[in-house]
Parts: C-alpha cells; sequence; structure tokens
C-alpha cells in the first residue's frame, strides 16, 4: 500500500507542477507555436525538481496497470491531445494539409521527445526539437 500511495503522489506532483507548462500558444505559426511548447515542456521536465519524480512514476508505473493508466489518462493523454488541437487548428486554417488524420502525428510529436529523455543519452535539445519539426512540416506543411 505505501508503494501505491507513494506513486499516486508522485503523479499528482507531477500533474500540479507540469499542467501549466503543457498548453500551446497559438500565434499563427504552427511551427512556432510547437517549437515554443516543446522547448517549454523539456526545460520545465528537465528541472532539478521535476526530472527525478518524473522518471520514478514512469519506472513504478512499469509495474502497475493502475498507475500507467492514470499516467496516461492525466498526463500522456493531455498532451498529445492538446498538440493534436493545435494541429487540427492549424489545419483548419491552411497551414497545414487538410486530407490528413494527425492523431499519430501529435503521438509521434510528443513521444519523440519523450523517449529522448527517457531512454537515450542524447539531449532533448533545441536542435532536436527542430529536427523533429522539420520533419513534421515536411511531411504535412501546406506550401505556399
Amino acid at each position: 500500500m505505501g508503494r501505491l500511495l507513494g506513486s499516486e503522489l508522485l503523479l499528482d506532483a507531477l500533474h500540479r507542477t507540469l499542467g501549466p507548462d503543457l498548453g500551446y500558444r497559438d500565434t499563427g505559426d504552427v511551427r512556432a507555436d510547437l517549437r515554443e511548447q516543446f522547448v517549454r515542456s523539456s526545460t520545465a521536465l528537465r528541472s532539478p525538481a521535476i526530472w527525478p519524480v518524473y522518471r520514478a512514476v514512469i519506472i513504478a508505473a512499469q509495474d502497475d496497470d493502475a498507475l500507467r493508466e492514470r499516467l496516461y489518462e492525466q498526463f500522456l493523454s493531455v498532451i498529445e491531445q492538446r498538440t493534436l488541437d493545435r494541429l487540427t487548428s492549424a489545419q483548419r486554417t491552411g497551414e497545414l494539409v487538410a486530407d490528413a488524420d494527425l492523431t499519430y502525428s501529435a503521438e509521434v510529436l510528443c513521444g519523440a521527445l519523450y523517449y529522448r529523455g527517457l531512454l537515450s543519452t542524447r539531449p532533448i535539445d533545441e536542435a532536436a526539437i527542430d529536427g523533429l519539426l522539420d520533419m513534421f512540416m515536411a511531411a504535412y506543411a501546406v506550401s505556399p
């Protein structure tokens, strides 16, 4: 019971601390908005106050299906949905191709940064963010 309670507290702390950093601005430039949010959230996530908590939740969730489900519902799905919302907004305004289902793209955009931070020795830096966004825009941006 102590481990479960500790994991729940970690998840709650993560949600409360990172929640404000998960939103997007909509300036009319989807690439700039994605970049700004990815830089802001990755900086917050890697902070000494948050990174150990995030890693502890991820570790605990590997052996706890209920915690993994709550992690997804309270944190990961929120990130994916907010990203998808920003992408579909850009699709409606003609920045991104109209006929693409961007659901999986939102998951990949978010997942690539978390993968890099959790499982790679490479940094989540602005070059990595720019490379990811360049690939996305090459695939989905509408040519002027």
